[in-house]
């Protein structure tokens, strides 16, 4: 019985960790529209997380010739605690933090509404380089954007979740062949 109890431990937890990926994005939508000067564009921003986040900084980009930020209306029921939400010289700065444990999951992050000064369709665009999605051991989850599209969200729950497949599936033969083996031994004494 004790065979069996550290091989399910030494088999089973090790392959739950293999599964844990660290992966963050944010998104804008609508990411791109065609307007005409003088319309106002309602626009979400919103996080996807696989990883509990403690704190966000994002930063949004946009044309000011061409956009004027008239609002930006944090969400502050998921992420009580702001920092810092402004409009200024074509950057949108986004920063809140909240207690353990956090927060894992989709949601908007904040609303936004901007006036168009001329017909276009470029909207926001998010800095990677300057935007954070920090865990509660302030390491930075964020994905790159070009990892960041619905056929990669794909991808990698595919790998992920069949990662798992393979490395459970894998252990747990390993595991029934042990155990036999160890079982049959047992019985010859």
């Amino acid at each position: 019985m004790k065979y069996i109890a550290f091989l399910v431990g030494a088999l089973f937890i090790p392959s739950l960790s293999l599964v844990h990926g660290a992966v963050g994005f944010i998104d804008v939508a609508p990411d791109t529209l065609d307007y005409e000067a003088g319309t106002e564009v309602p626009l979400e921003v919103r996080i996807r997380t696989l990883e509990s986040i403690t704190s966000l900084r994002i930063h949004l980009r946009y044309d000011p010739a061409t956009l004027e930020v008239r609002q930006v209306k944090p969400n502050t029921e998921t992420f009580p605690y702001w920092w810092t939400q402004e409009a200024v010289n074509g950057t949108i700065t986004l920063e809140a933090s909240l207690p353990k444990p956090g927060f894992k999951g989709e949601d908007l992050v904040a609303a936004v509404v901007v006036a168009a000064k001329e017909a276009g369709t470029k909207l926001l665009e998010v800095d990677e380089d300057a935007s954070l999605l920090l865990n509660a051991q302030d390491e930075n989850i964020l994905k790159p954007r070009e990892e960041n599209s619905p056929q990669n969200d794909y991808k990698i729950a595919n790998t992920q979740s069949g990662g798992f497949v393979v490395v459970f599936g894998g252990l747990l033969v390993i595991g029934v062949v042990l155990g036999g083996v160890l079982f049959l031994r047992g019985r010859k004494k």
